[in-house]
């Protein structure tokens, strides 16, 4: 376990300092932050910063702020939206193992994680345009907001994934119609995780955390009903 005394960090450097000294925290790995100042907001900005890969404990003592840090898969999800976080990570490898074995040419061998991929994404957009759209706002934002921006994208890659599965459902699937197509919607799906990260679940989650604690642990057990998790 790596311990780093931050409490001479200069205001101006803090968030920097503590980014370089937490990014590479991997599964398993441990990383003390000893601070001056109460560290909450701080560490949101850091998780926010690394796609809510952090977990982590404040302890006050001795007029200092110990912040223990772990990686996110060492614990479990803390709302429904870092298992949404979680679940985009996980769609995201599945369909980068098979992309990477359609560019090798080996289309038998990159099906199934394909068809896994697939049907991961469909749950996880209806999970979001049904239960989260209708409890969290979606339905009522402007055009412009980012809950309508999510609804209007999710239509695009589900237009994007219906051309992967009818090529993957051909009796010989062309591998490179089926590579171009993967990589096409694995672009749509990074700019689109990006935007509901950073963008969308910051508002909803403003919204969640003003709803009782039971609601938001039901919300979250119904997401690992729908999403198979």
């Amino acid at each position: 376990m790596a311990t780093h005394d931050l409490r001479d960090e200069r205001p101006a450097h803090l968030v920097g300092a503590a980014l370089e000294r937490v990014r590479a925290v991997r599964p398993g790995q441990t990383v003390t932050l000893i601070l001056a100042a109460e560290p909450s907001l701080l560490m949101a900005s850091l998780n926010l910063q690394l796609r809510e890969n952090l977990a982590w404990d404040i302890v006050e003592a001795d007029g200092a702020w110990r912040v223990t840090v772990r990686h996110r898969g060492d614990v479990a999800p803390a709302d429904v939206l870092a298992l949404l976080v979680a679940d985009h990570k996980r769609i995201d490898g599945l369909l980068a193992r098979a992309l990477g074995l359609l560019n090798r040419g080996v289309t038998a061998a990159a099906a199934p994680p394909l068809r896994e991929f697939a049907a991961a994404l469909r749950r996880h957009v209806a999970f979001e345009d049904g239960e989260l759209a209708g409890s969290l706002g979606a339905a009522r934002a402007a055009a412009d907001e980012p809950p309508a921006i999510m609804l209007r994208e999710h239509r695009e890659i589900a237009q994007q994934l219906s051309l992967v599965e009818e090529a993957l459902a051909a009796a010989v699937p062309d591998v490179s119609e089926l590579a171009i197509y993967c990589a096409i919607l694995s672009g749509t799906l990074a700019k689109h995780e990006y935007r509901e990260e950073y963008n969308l679940f910051p508002v909803w989650r403003a919204v969640l955390m003003k709803r009782e604690n039971h609601e938001r642990v039901a919300l979250l057990e119904r997401a690992r009903s729908a999403l198979g998790i």
